[in-house]
């Protein structure tokens, strides 16, 4: 039934995901289309939408997708989208926020686990500080944003910020400017108007005097071994919050969700966390199968999505090591290294066993192991990899976990890429040009300029 929906819908290291989550649908004969834009919403004669007026971003070719329904799932640009329908009045209901998160060599900031801490600056905002890779990563910001919705950028504000926290929380490590190697920057879908936050797990709200009186007396029963560790459970469960702000901040903007069809028949599912992406699908979907009984007179049976891995999640929860050591000895025994045949196994999951199974087939290509080629083409082949940047940074953690051989690599994607494609000279030129902005951007190249 995916045939008959057109979804609208990006982070870079959340595309990186995405990707995988849309992988699922299109193995389950969903049509998928990448770098793709909706310029217009399309209705019937009798007013009903029907489709978009679409853009091919590559080709600038323009055309019509027609569609029985309609969904709008385009996180913080879901507004934007709902502007594109000319006969519905648009009230905005959306209230994005920058999210910024900094990458250094682990060296730098060695932490041997995921740390959560209170930003102490009295903001309500939570940091992370995340190994990866022999890298450390950390963030993150959240501040109202307005600027160009296409493009959000780390600013020296975001920076300064971050720095002066980590450097504040890890006093012997003394982060600069020079320090990160990478950077990223992404909008939060926030619906403005629901009240207090969730982001990060956390509130910005005062415990309530009724439900602080209820914490202490349970925990004192605990202690006089009068109650349970359920019972307190319960009772932190169930706490009360209230706002201590009469203003809301950009970190007190509620993530929940909203799910809500206009008059014309678009349908908009708006805001959420991509923890419960699982949760939204799942009542869209009981939308859209109740939509199409009612409208169109057919019934199906939607997939159990609870019970159905993301692609490349074919994984034993109880065996992962054991799992993923089965997966790496086909690219082993095929003549890669343990380290590489790891290094797929960890990007691609189950899936490595089709990344090893042109083993034989391809060669290594010009300036990229063999590893990587076989990579790259799984990339190209399989998961709608159209441009460099598309493979780099959207697909692998090149840009952003791989700093230190980036410049290396990129020459080997862009001439394979141009090889496979059959680009012309200019395409090549402005695919590069498109690469290299992508990486300056990431690697804070304007504000390490400025000093």
């Amino acid at each position: 039934m995916f045939g008959d929906l057109i979804i609208r819908g990006r982070s870079s290291l959340f595309n990186y995901y995405l990707h995988k989550i849309l992988y699922t649908p299109q193995e389950n004969g969903g049509l998928m289309a990448s770098h793709v834009k909706a310029l217009k919403l399309l209705h019937a004669e009798d007013g009903k939408i029907n489709g978009v007026h679409a853009k091919d971003l590559l080709t600038d070719q323009e055309f019509d997708i027609h569609a029985r329904l309609v969904i709008n799932t385009a996180g913080p640009w879901s507004d934007l989208v709902r502007e594109l329908d000319d006969q519905e009045k648009i009230i905005p209901q959306m209230r994005p926020t920058k999210g910024v998160h900094l990458v250094v060599d682990g060296t730098r900031l060695p932490v041997p686990q995921p740390t959560y801490f209170d930003s102490g600056d009295q903001d309500g905002r939570m940091i992370f500080v995340i190994p990866r890779e022999d890298k450390t990563y950390f963030g993150t910001t959240d501040t109202d944003y307005q600027g160009d919705y296409a493009q959000p950028t780390v600013t020296k504000e975001d920076v300064d910020y971050l720095l002066a926290i980590v450097n504040k929380r890890y006093p012997m490590v003394n982060l600069k400017l020079a320090d990160i190697e990478a950077s990223w920057a992404g909008l939060r879908p926030l619906i403005a108007s629901n009240g207090s936050s969730d982001y990060n797990g956390g509130n910005s709200g005062k415990i309530a005097t009724k439900s602080f009186d209820q914490v202490i007396e349970v925990v004192n029963a605990y202690e006089n071994a009068k109650a349970t560790k359920e019972d307190v459970e319960k009772v932190l469960n169930d706490l009360e919050v209230t706002l201590s702000e009469s203003k809301l901040s950009p970190s007190s903007v509620s993530r929940g969700s909203s799910l809500a069809v206009a008059t014309d028949g678009l349908i908009t599912l708006a805001g959420g966390k991509l923890t419960d992406y699982r949760k939204m699908a799942a009542g869209a979907l009981a939308l859209i199968t109740k939509l199409l009984k009612d409208q169109e007179h057919e019934t199906f049976n939607p997939i159990d999505s609870k019970n159905l891995p993301v692609s490349g999640g074919d994984i034993d929860p109880e065996n992962v090591v054991a799992t993923l050591e089965f997966f790496a000895k086909q690219g082993i025994d095929g003549g890669l290294s343990k380290a590489e045949s790891m290094t797929i196994v960890n990007l691609y999951g189950s899936n490595a066993a089709r990344v090893f199974s042109r083993i034989g087939e391809l060669k290594a290509a010009p300036g990229l192991s063999l590893g990587e080629t076989l990579g790259l083409h799984y990339a190209l082949e399989e998961e709608m990899t159209l441009t460099p940047v598309d493979y780099l940074l959207r697909r692998t953690n090149h840009i952003l976990f791989h700093r230190d051989t980036l410049d290396d690599v990129k020459v080997g994607v862009s001439n394979e890429m141009a090889r496979y494609f059959n680009w012309s000279t200019a395409k090549k030129e402005r695919m590069i040009k498109q690469l290299d902005t992508a990486i300056a951007t990431s690697d804070l190249r304007d504000l390490k300029a400025e000093g």
